[in-house]
């Protein structure tokens, strides 16, 4: 046999010449995949500092309770009014101890103050204090540290200017001078007041103390006026002594700690007008040519009270529940301990008054003494825990005075109201992060969250969702509370587990878009579909217990179903042949529905309904 040699050679020059090239394709394509890595690398290092920096900011802004070092038990306050200045003229006897830990200094909120001395009273008298003062805080230097078995008083002499960096408020609270001097030099047409608004942290202004509203204490309060002027504050007047040189100094007693945001003072010339429930003062302060409109105005109170407490199963838990109209208010109302104060629209003469329609703003002051007063919110984050349950009295009070038509026409206002701000914000209803505290007061903590309140109340029914609020009040009665604090009151009493419910609508943003249509092909057994079409990137997907409705005979019939998937159908079982379903009839979800029907279902609804 004869072998060409000619072939293996070329063979080998073939398979040489091809793995040089392999190789210069391999190392051609490495230098673009080495740039590829690095950028890459580069982008994954930018986009890990960026969520590094958003992780810190979440550290670092986070708006948690207020730090407690100390626990203020009682504050007596000894006060007079410069007019001509627009000073307070005061002498603060400030009862506290350490709230665990050993503490040395003291720090204060006291806003634009003029310090005069701080000492320490003992059983051998006053014994001065070292302090720093840099306008906001006062900061108290103790001979000693002391423990909490320690109880110390602390005396602070001082003059607060409530005018001075009062600066321009918010949409909710328009100022936040804390104490207010309206007409003080008598020359504008209007009477001479001075009244008080601490919410949020305002009453450091011409009080120091901790302005904190996880902090409760009870006071006292003398204040020396002139003899013309009326004085009202919170709790009881236990004394009112002439001077002898025109002015009188009265003193109110508050036995029963509430925080200090709550505390409040008015003066002015104001006539009284007496009311009572049971044992309980009720009394109205008005200019006197409106004495005769407030007692059309404020005429349902005693019967709120009462109303109020059957619903809660807890009496009015204050010693009397005073309300005053003023000058200028720099808000709607205020709720404060056993003294609300009202804007004076309220002012209204006898005519006037007929057509007041004021019941809902006095219904939401007055749920405050138990929700916000008798239990508080222990941060601002935790708003909604007051301001929900007061909106949602305002509800309670229509359904219960006017009819379920008037109450449902004020439910959907509110819902609309919230619907319109969510249009421009997504927020957290307890929220941890926000500019200012008053950032809170807003839609989503006052009409929002009473709506929330309405659903859980239908989807509990009125003896577990009543008998729950009633526990949470007696449990927590005189303390601050966060929301899991409701949730764990609604659990202990119904043996369910809510944290689904909490934490999609208190501790989570935005709400449903719903899309629905019904398959009327088997009228005796109707198809509902229900599909959720928010975004999943920033909204929840939601667990909604719902009812539908239909009418047989002209007979009521309801069904309750629970939405928990994207896209979900439901059978009626109806059995009697129906033509129309209602979905959410009585509008308790707070959710956008958007329905596919056609004219036929709208004029079949018109003949029907």
């Amino acid at each position: 046999m004869r072998m060409n040699k000619s072939k293996p050679i070329l063979a080998f020059i073939f398979l040489l010449i091809w793995s040089c090239q392999s190789n210069r394709v391999a190392i051609e394509n490495k230098e673009p995949s080495s740039v590829y890595n690095s950028e890459t690398v580069l982008s994954e290092e930018t986009d890990k500092s960026k969520l590094v920096k958003k992780l810190e900011r979440k550290i670092s802004e986070y708006q948690g309770s207020a730090q407690r070092d100390f626990d203020l038990l009682h504050t007596s306050l000894d006060l007079s009014f410069d007019f001509e200045n627009e000073w307070v003229i005061g002498e603060a006897m400030l009862t506290l101890k350490p709230y665990f830990f050993s503490q040395k200094t003291i720090v204060l909120d006291a806003k634009d103050f003029e310090i005069h001395g701080v000492a320490l009273v003992d059983e051998a008298g006053k014994n001065d204090l070292n302090f720093q003062y840099d306008t906001q805080k006062l900061t108290v230097y103790l001979p000693e540290e002391f423990s909490l078995k320690d109880t110390l008083t602390v005396n602070i002499r001082y003059t607060a200017m409530p005018n001075e960096n009062s600066g321009s408020g918010s949409a909710a609270i328009t100022d936040r001078k804390g104490l207010y001097f309206i007409n003080s030099d008598g020359e504008e047409n209007k009477p001479t007041q001075i009244w008080t608004q601490g919410e949020t942290e305002h009453n450091s202004k011409w009080v120091p103390t901790f302005d904190r509203p996880n902090e409760r204490a009870t006071h006292d309060i003398k204040l020396t006026v002139e003899e013309k002027f009326r004085t009202i504050s919170n709790g009881a007047l236990i004394a009112s002594t002439a001077n002898g040189d025109g002015t009188r100094t009265d003193h109110w007693e508050m036995n029963l700690p509430h925080a200090p945001y709550l505390m409040a003072v008015v003066v002015g010339e104001f006539v009284e007008i007496e009311d009572s429930w049971e044992d309980i003062q009720v009394n109205y302060y008005v200019e006197e040519k409106y004495a005769e409109g407030a007692k059309t105005v404020f005429k349902h109170t005693p019967e709120m009270i009462g109303f109020f407490s059957d619903l809660l199963g807890v009496k009015y838990p204050w010693q009397k529940y005073d309300q005053v109209v003023v000058r200028d208010f720099v808000s709607g109302a205020m709720e404060n301990t056993t003294i609300s104060v009202f804007m004076e629209e309220l002012n209204l003469d006898e005519r006037a008054a007929i057509d007041s329609e004021w019941d809902g703003i006095i219904a939401h002051e007055l749920f405050h003494q138990w929700f916000g007063n008798y239990v508080t919110n222990e941060s601002w984050s935790n708003l909604t825990l007051n301001e929900a349950f007061a909106n949602y009295s305002e509800y309670l009070w229509y359904d219960y005075k006017e009819g379920s038509d008037e109450a449902d026409l004020h439910h959907v206002s509110e819902m609309e109201q919230y619907m319109a701000e969510a249009s421009r914000k997504q927020v957290d209803l307890i929220r941890f992060y926000y500019d200012d505290p008053e950032d809170m007061f807003d839609s989503h903590s006052y009409a929002k969250g009473g709506r929330i309140l309405h659903m859980l109340r239908n989807h509990l029914g009125d003896l577990a969702f009543f008998e729950s609020l009633k526990h949470y009040l007696t449990k927590h009665a005189f303390q601050s509370v966060e929301v899991h604090d409701l949730r764990l009151a609604f659990e202990e009493v119904t043996g369910m587990d809510l944290n689904w419910f909490f934490n999609q609508w208190f501790l989570d943003s935005g709400h449903p878009i719903l899309e629905y249509e019904v398959d009327y092909s088997q009228p005796d057994n109707l198809l509902l579909t229900v599909a959720q079409r928010q975004d999943f990137e920033t909204t929840p997907l939601y667990k909604l217990p719902f009812k539908v409705s239909w009418y047989v005979d002209g007979e009521r019939k309801e069904k309750d179903f629970v939405l928990e998937k994207e896209w979900q159908q439901f059978a009626l079982e109806n059995e009697t042949p129906v033509s129309l379903m209602y979905f959410d009839e009585r509008k308790v979800l707070l959710a956008e529905k958007n329905s596919f029907r056609g004219l036929d279902h709208f004029v079949r609804q018109f003949n029907e309904s």
